[in-house]
């Protein structure tokens, strides 16, 4: 080995591609005296300062980009490199490994075991004889898609030695693992001799970002519908599962983050926060003996309660005074003032009219009022009658906890509500199944689903309210659970995430995705009013309350009739004996 050429070539890959002086650069070389000899020819080759960490550091830092690695066999460098997928070493570092003499067969096995590692940036000098032989790898090309092609040169300072960034993929396939999940993914009927598209917002994204990069989308769905899965340390399920294991190199489909998928995932930078609240029912519909009290506010009807039962009081207490004062407030020889006073008010006649001044006065002012409020509630039942109403549905968080109303959500969603036991003890969670969000949104807009609330994204709220608005409009609570950012996620090991993330960050700054979202969905939660043309007659439906209410009228008055047949041969229940009833009070 020619120590002199070798550390002037290492010292000028060094100073050329190593460029941010400030990041420490590792040297570890074999315990060989040539190895330590040609390390400090190096150092002294440099042309600008750097910071030198040699090999007996090497666990005292958390993460090496800069790295020089000298070995003087190949088993030596083939013993080495499984240690490189610690997280030690960064994916996207600059790494030169130097050797002696090596086959053909051996430098393609070493960059094949990189590959398999995902680092990408890694330069093997190998010498030879007195000139070292540079050689160097890309994992896509016109020839090949995801396994390595090796370069040979001799110029340490060409800009192809380091790959400094992965911006095309030569029209090679990516796995996107993902399922039905409007409007954030909608899988596309795949058209004969093509893999399956996808659409949505973030459909559109990774479409975008498979044009920038030059890669085809190979769409992987997880098995048995598992959507989103459980993430585990081991054999996770659904999306998680397919990335876990490598089935699928990164994954869309309203993906948040969470704590236990970083734990076996990789997240990349989020390219849209979003809000969870709660899809709320209907309130419960208006019953037809209901709609009747609706013209009127409780305070009105109160009021009403309260005037009826304070001439009640007065009828019982004129019943003890003298027939004087009784013809001056009743007016002469009235002794049925009581059904008088209910006759008038259901817009009855008088058989006979009051001969006093003070009694005709009492009973105009009476018929102004009935007149009164019998219009404006003939007026206002109108209208009720003919609406198909509901009670007030619930509105805010609040009113959800202190109602009956059950939780409709997925396993993972229980980290909103972990700190709350009462949310929890009142949990339905939901089985995962092709589209289900969409599904029971639609439960809840047919009214098949009236017991609970679901945990919704705002842009589900949005897709449903704009494209599935003849099945049922859809309200939800005006203040929500959570801030969702929402994210890709990669296999723990990839060099996808940076590659990515440059480009999602121009398409952020381009203000692609608000458009892509704006696209997908309906964000003002209004129904549009009816305009209707003329009025609607009354059907029978719409007079059932007032049916049921003459019904049971009619059966007060047979009861009544049978009774008074009954009592001819009984004393105690005879009105000739007992007076019974208040008109003959009167």
């Amino acid at each position: 080995m020619n120590l002199g050429v070798t550390s002037n070539v290492i010292a000028e890959i060094i100073d050329t591609h190593y460029t941010i002086r400030q990041v420490p650069l590792l040297f570890m070389g074999e315990s060989y005296q040539t190895h330590q000899d040609l390390i400090n020819l190096i150092i002294r080759s440099l042309n600008q300062r750097r910071i030198i960490q040699l090999d007996s550091t090497i666990f005292d830092y958390s993460s090496w980009s800069y790295a020089v690695f000298i070995f003087q066999h190949y088993e030596s460098l083939k013993n080495f490199i499984p240690q490189m997928e610690s997280t030690k070493f960064d994916l996207f570092g600059y790494y030169t490994f130097v050797i002696n003499t090596v086959t053909d067969s051996q430098i393609f096995d070493t960059f094949n075991t990189f590959w398999k590692l995902k680092i990408i940036r890694t330069v093997l000098v190998v010498v030879n004889d007195d000139h070292p032989d540079l050689y160097f790898y890309t994992p896509y090309s016109r020839s090949s898609c995801g396994s390595p092609t090796i370069h040979h040169t001799r110029d340490p300072s060409t800009a192809q030695l380091f790959m400094q960034r992965l911006n095309n993929f030569y029209n090679c396939s990516l796995r996107l693992g993902t399922f039905q999940t409007p409007p954030f993914v909608r899988i596309n009927s795949a058209e004969p001799n093509r893999s399956a598209t996808v659409s949505g917002f973030e459909g559109d994204l990774v479409t975008t970002l498979s044009g920038q990069l030059n890669f085809q989308l190979n769409v992987v769905t997880p098995p048995d519908n598992g959507e989103w899965g459980e993430a585990r340390p081991q054999n996770s399920t659904g999306l998680m599962g397919i990335l876990q294991d490598g089935t699928a190199d990164f994954g869309i489909g309203c993906l948040g983050i969470i704590p236990q998928r970083n734990e076996i995932l990789q997240p990349g930078r989020p390219h849209y926060t979003s809000r969870i609240l709660f899809a709320v029912p209907e309130g419960r519909p208006f019953t037809a003996f209901e709609k009747l009290f609706r013209p009127f506010k409780a305070v009105v009807w109160f009021t009403s309660a309260a005037i009826m039962s304070a001439f009640t009081v007065l009828v019982l207490i004129l019943k003890f005074t003298s027939n004087t004062v009784r013809d001056f407030i009743y007016g002469n020889d009235n002794r049925t003032a009581f059904l008088n006073f209910f006759n008038v008010y259901f817009t009855g006649v008088l058989p006979r009219l009051p001969q006093r001044n003070f009694a005709r006065t009492l009973l105009i002012l009476w018929i102004i009022h009935c007149f009164i409020v019998r219009s404006l509630y003939q007026g206002s039942l109108f209208k009720y009658l003919q609406a198909e109403s509901n009670q007030k549905a619930v509105e805010t968080i609040s009113e959800i906890e202190h109602s009956n109303l059950y939780y409709y959500i997925f396993k993972m969603s229980e980290r909103f509500f972990q700190n709350n036991p009462r949310v929890l003890r009142r949990v339905h969670h939901l089985t995962p199944g092709n589209d289900t969000i969409n599904v029971q949104m639609d439960a809840l807009a047919t009214g098949k689903l009236r017991d609970g609330v679901l945990l919704v994204t705002l842009e589900h709220l949005a897709y449903h309210n704009t494209y599935h608005l003849d099945r049922g409009f859809v309200r939800c609570t005006r203040d929500a659970v959570s801030s969702y950012p929402m994210v890709i996620y990669y296999s723990k090991r990839t060099f996808l995430v940076r590659v990515l993330n440059r480009a999602i960050g121009n398409i952020e700054t381009a203000g692609l995705m608000n458009y892509w979202i704006r696209r997908y969905g309906n964000y003002h939660f209004f129904p549009k009013a009816l305009d209707l043309g003329e009025p609607q007659a009354l059907r029978n439906e719409h007079l059932a309350g007032c049916y049921e209410c003459v019904g049971v009228l009619l059966a007060i008055g047979c009861g009544i009739f049978v009774l008074e047949v009954v009592s001819i041969n009984r004393r105690n229940l005879d009105g000739q004996d007992k007076t019974v009833f208040l008109s003959q009070q009167m």
